[in-house]
């Protein structure tokens, strides 16, 4: 990973799901997608739930209260011209090449708690959203929004080739996400590495716990690997309102509410 304002972070972007054996790829993700769309709804507080405090009176809110038909998310590519800001979208299996720069934009058909994060080639967890760098800034996301990651810079495309992953998780349900957002704000106490990519340069890159983050990375994989996950690519020509061109849709197609949905993306440059 790069020094620079404009992070660093190699690649082609190819959707991918962390289990391709059991993904389903439906044409009805995009419909499903637009079914369930809703106004804002409410969260129960991660604050107030916890699964590892012994002793805790604190109790997790039932899934009725939180659980989603359809849950899904909508992520774009976007190539950005890292001098002028300016960015368009494009295909999420466009091969890049060294010096362009691009974001990720992502949106949600229900309210939920949104996790972003960076698997870097030394093993440790980069957090995108929520990050350890602007703790105050809220990954509550709603439909209709719009969350571009990074916020303010885009990923530049560097030498060498290799393989990156970002993990995406939205979840309804604090519950099931606690151990992950206590692990992003409180992260690991090792030194920072010698070149940190942090858009604060003036400061050191605060990283996850690779462990522990690991782990619960592992858990939530295997936790929704039955899930009956469909994903479908559009291309340039939209008919939806305000949907962006080349949407890559990420849905649960079963109509039983669940409350959490997770898209493993895979990031190359060759």
């Amino acid at each position: 990973m790069g020094t620079r304002l404009v992070f660093s972070l190699a690649a082609t972007l190819v959707a991918a799901s962390a289990l391709a054996q059991s993904t389903k790829t439906a044409p009805g993700a995009r419909e499903y997608f637009f079914l369930a769309v809703q106004k804002k709804d409410p969260l129960p507080p991660i604050r107030h739930v916890s699964k590892t405090s012994a002793g805790s009176s604190a109790t997790s809110a039932p899934k009725a209260a939180t659980g989603a038909a359809h849950l899904g998310i909508r992520y774009n590519l976007v190539l950005v011209d890292a001098h002028s800001g300016a960015s368009r979208p494009v295909d999420a299996d466009r091969v890049f090449h060294a010096g362009e720069c691009f974001a990720m934009e992502l949106g949600s058909n229900r309210s939920g708690y949104l996790y972003v994060l960076a698997k870097q080639s030394s093993g440790d967890w980069m957090p995108l959203l929520p990050s350890p760098q602007m703790k105050d800034e809220s990954n509550v996301i709603d439909p209709g929004q719009t969350v571009r990651i990074p916020r303010s810079h885009c990923f530049e495309i560097t030498n060498p080739p290799g393989a990156e992953e970002l993990f995406v998780v939205l979840s309804r349900d604090p519950s099931d996400i606690y151990n992950l957002h206590r692990d992003i704000e409180r992260p690991a106490t090792s030194p920072a590495p010698s070149k940190p990519a942090s858009e604060f340069p003036n400061e050191p890159m605060e990283l996850a716990d690779a462990r522990s983050v690991n782990t619960e990375i592992a858990r939530l994989t295997n936790h929704f690997a039955t899930r009956d996950i469909a994903i479908v690519k559009i291309g340039e020509d939209t008919a939806q309102t305000r949907e962006p061109a080349h949407s890559v849709y990420v849905v649960n197609a079963s109509s039983k509410p669940t409350s959490d949905i997770v898209a493993h993306i895979l990031v190359h440059h060759r």
